[in-house]
């Protein structure tokens, strides 16, 4: 970010008439922004070099250097600046090829409103993740998981234009390990197939592209926490079920709220991906962590209060701070960061943060045994609900978590 008292907006098109449309839409916010305006992703890094960006919004579709290309360079020299996708094409693949340099994408009419929630809520992520006690807590890990190879492998995949089944079996099958627990997921009670998938090919046609990416990154996460003792093994597998759980169930939720196919894509990625912080948790704090629970169990505290007391940060803080480091969009970094406490979302409403937290809740009173290590106590966020006028549809979501987790595994 740049040390600027009022923060720098970096607008990128190639129509004049749209920059003209944003400038005239963002008119008033001229006292809060200092905003750059640019007709191509060359203009617009030329720019950057002589002052630095905290935000840049880009069109998708653009000659010579599209908005996914454009993003990327600016993620590789400027890691710093927000990155967001504002156009009207809303196409799968440009979707899924702005996953990787985007941290939002928003689509075309979007208002003057929208729009400055999106920005200033962007902002106010970083701002949260690099607030003082998150980067003590990190600062005390000793073990700090990266983003694994096989991961970052099938993004790539998944951006090219010549991504297939078969290519993408290819990727997955590069790792054993991986490749066997897709397929023991697939045949698992967590989907109905009629005929078990016997390979990664079967298993990538049956779940679809953006469910497999998911699975394979929580897989990838939770391989590297195999060496815990014994004891906390059963812990880390239980989180896992619970977390593919609350990301399948927030999938569900994403398609009756009716949200954008990549939302619904980044409901599940965030549900899957909720405990991650937890895991880092057990993983530096082994003896801490079960003592923590204990304290929890005995008190009847909150899961959050007591993982700040204990640690300095909660899961959901820590998880954010880990996802924001993998280069997550903000959708995803936020549904994490707030899951437990989505009213504290500082403005706007978020469908996929919703989501989220519907699934995890409904999870929590319906299905977990484990309440010492899940926190089963805490209630719906009301004051969210109410923000986004959907308080009336808890029976809905009720019905649709009974219909959904008829035959799971009780985790």
């Amino acid at each position: 970010m740049s040390t600027n008292v009022r923060p720098r907006i970096l607008f990128v098109d190639d129509e004049e008439n749209v920059l003209q449309g944003l400038r005239r839409l963002l008119r008033q916010r001229r006292e809060q922004w200092d905003m750059v305006f640019a007709k191509s992703g060359a203009q617009g890094l030329a720019l950057m070099q002589t002052q630095p960006m905290d935000v840049v919004v880009s069109d998708m579709r653009m000659p010579e250097m599209d908005g996914a290309e454009f993003l990327s360079r600016v993620r590789d020299q400027h890691p710093n600046s927000v990155r967001i996708i504002l156009s009207g094409y809303i196409e799968r693949e440009a979707i899924l090829r702005s996953i990787g340099p985007s941290h939002r994408y928003l689509s075309k009419p979007c208002t003057e409103d929208a729009l400055a929630t999106a920005i200033e809520n962007s902002l106010r992520l970083r701002h949260f993740l690099t607030a003082d006690h998150i980067r003590a807590a990190v600062g005390g890990l000793s073990h700090l998981p990266t983003l694994p190879n096989i991961y970052l492998e099938i993004l790539a995949e998944l951006s090219s234009a010549f991504a297939s089944t078969d290519s993408l079996a290819a990727e997955v099958e590069k790792d054993v390990s991986i490749s066997m627990q897709l397929l023991k997921l697939t045949n698992s009670a967590y989907f109905s197939m009629p005929t078990k998938a016997a390979t990664v090919r079967q298993a990538i046609r049956f779940l679809g592209f953006d469910t497999v990416r998911a699975v394979v990154l929580v897989a990838g996460v939770v391989e590297q926490f195999k060496n815990l003792p014994p004891r906390l093994i059963s812990v880390v597998e239980v989180l896992a079920a619970r977390s593919l759980s609350i990301g399948l169930l927030a999938q569900v939720i994403a398609r009756t709220e009716s949200l954008r196919s990549d939302e619904i894509d980044n409901a599940f990625c965030a549900g899957a991906l909720s405990h991650v912080g937890t895991l880092l948790l057990i993983a530096n704090y082994p003896d801490r962590f079960r003592s923590a629970m204990d304290e929890m169990e005995r008190t009847g505290c909150a899961l959050l209060e007591i993982e700040r007391t204990w640690f300095g940060a909660g899961h959901s803080e820590l998880g954010a701070y880990l996802l924001g480091l993998w280069g997550f969009n903000d959708q995803i970094v936020e549904a994490v960061a707030y899951h437990h406490t989505p009213s504290a979302l500082p403005a706007g409403f978020s469908g996929v943060l919703l989501a989220v937290h519907v699934a995890q809740h409904l999870l929590r009173v319906s299905h977990v045994k484990n309440r010492d290590v899940l926190g089963a106590r805490e209630p719906f966020d009301a004051l969210y609900l109410d923000r986004g006028g959907v308080a009336n549809r808890m029976e809905l979501w009720h019905d649709v978590c009974q219909a959904t987790t008829a035959g799971w595994p009780n985790d």
